[in-house]
């Protein structure tokens, strides 16, 4: 497996995909891909915020990994009973330009719901 893929999937031991790149959309398409695949599935990714856990959680993965989270990340994966790992802890996630927060983690600021926050999202995303 390729140690420059920024998100992987796997059951079972088997490696379902793995995606280069960064953000919200590629963990989106990848639970489109995936579909009820994902379920039970631990997932790898690059970063961990609010979202991208509310999307974990949504697609009902059954562990996670991560060098760096947010402590919003981990809790929502605590919430659900998921067990994740982070090597760091990090303030919060920030925006391509590294100047401020990023859009997504905004956007769902005040969402707790796993469907609400794909729901957002993907509105969102298929509007760019």
């Amino acid at each position: 497996m390729g140690s420059d893929y920024s998100f992987v999937v796997v059951k079972n031991g088997v490696l379902l995909t793995g995606k280069r790149g960064g953000g919200i959309k590629i963990i989106l398409e990848t639970i489109d891909e995936l579909g009820g695949d994902m379920q039970g599935s631990t997932v790898g990714s690059r970063s961990l915020g609010k979202a991208s856990a509310l999307l974990c959680v949504y697609a009902k993965v059954s562990g996670v990994y991560t060098p760096q989270a947010t402590k919003k990340a981990i809790a929502v994966l605590i919430r659900a009973n998921i067990p994740g790992r982070a090597d760091k802890m990090i303030p919060f996630l920030k925006n391509k330009d590294g100047t401020d927060l990023s859009p997504f983690e905004t956007m769902l600021m005040d969402v707790d719901s796993p469907e609400e926050a794909y729901n957002i999202l993907k509105k969102t995303l298929t509007k760019t």
